[in-house]
């Protein structure tokens, strides 16, 4: 005599499981594996995304990434050298060592600088346009510079420092190169204010 399943028999089939067998692979087709749930294909695919995205603001070059927004007139900021011979600027408090340069002047698109004493500067945008920025040296009479002929590795120095190449004059509400005197390179910023940066070597007048 066999003893029908009991509700306490650990071992009954439940009915359910009778009722609605497994169904069986259709033939050809490998079957999904247990774990590629509906919640773990949204995350792929939010990945996906995400590499996309990043992909394409790589591509848009490194030139907007150095800081949070586009600078504006009178902020300061540094340069560096990227990957793929790309330049980034980095904003920092014009009283830091490190702030090389000052905006003197943002134009909308691309445009030429009021005159070639200035860094040019392009930024890259989503929509291609971007800005041009007009970097003048952020420095004072008496400061010294290393590297100058190097816009990104230009550095403010100890005047007693072996490095340094040039010593700065800054001549305010003038543009007459004459006026700077022993000068081996002089640049003129238009400003607000209008000034002459004189760049003589470190060695004199010191």
């Amino acid at each position: 005599m066999t003893t029908p399943p009991s509700d306490d028999n650990p071992f009954r089939t439940p009915d359910y499981a009778a009722q609605y067998p497994p169904m069986a692979p259709v033939p050809g087709q490998p079957a999904i594996p247990h774990w590629f749930t509906v919640k773990v294909r949204i995350t792929l695919a939010a990945c996906v995304v995400l590499a996309l995205a990043l992909g394409s603001l790589a591509a848009l070059g490194l030139n907007s990434l150095g800081g949070s927004g586009t600078p504006s007139d009178g902020d300061c900021l540094y340069l560096t050298r990227e990957s793929g011979d790309r330049t980034a600027y980095h904003r920092v408090g014009c009283g830091s060592d490190s702030a090389t340069y000052k905006v003197d002047r943002v134009y909308s698109g691309s445009s030429s600088c009021p005159s070639n004493g200035y860094v040019r500067f392009k930024t890259t945008t989503g929509s291609g346009s971007g800005r041009t920025l007009c970097l003048a040296l952020n420095v004072r009479t008496g400061d010294c510079l290393r590297d100058i002929d190097d816009d990104v590795k230009v550095t403010k120095v100890s005047c007693a420092d072996p490095a340094a190449t040039e010593r700065v004059q800054v001549l305010t509400g003038s543009r007459d190169r004459t006026d700077c005197e022993d000068a081996d390179e002089i640049r003129v910023y238009t400003g607000p204010p209008i000034r002459l940066v004189c760049l003589a070597p470190a060695g004199e007048n010191i």
